[in-house]
């Protein structure tokens, strides 16, 4: 199941190709996708097929300023059909990224808290 939740500063949701832009313009920054472990994004149309393909998880969400609600980064709870790390029905690994101009504020851990 996968509902909207809701923080103090952000809102958490799912993803939609109308965040093909906002995901472009961080996942394009060359600090942010090489250390997550996949590379720089080259234009909007590469950001809408990993927003088709990969974000598409049931516990994928959109990591959105609730002032707004524009995507600035992504958290999933991945569980072992999509992931290699468990094989356990019982966990899970938890994924993140954030645009750069947004660290170092607390805001992944805001979301971790909620999602847990």
């Amino acid at each position: 199941m996968n509902l909207n939740l809701v923080t103090e500063r952000l809102l958490l949701r799912r993803w939609n190709e109308k965040d093909a832009e906002d995901l472009f313009r961080y996942a394009s920054d060359s600090d942010v996708g090489p250390i997550e472990g996949w590379p720089v994004h080259q234009n909007i149309q590469e950001s809408r097929e990993v927003i088709k393909n990969v974000f598409n998880g049931p516990e994928a969400y959109a990591v959105c300023l609730k002032k707004d609600g524009k995507a600035i980064g992504a958290i999933e709870l991945m569980f072992k059909d999509r992931t290699n790390l468990t094989e356990q029905d019982d966990e899970c690994e938890l994924g993140y990224w954030l645009g750069k101009p947004f660290w170092g504020n607390g805001l992944i851990p805001e979301a971790v808290e909620k999602i847990l």
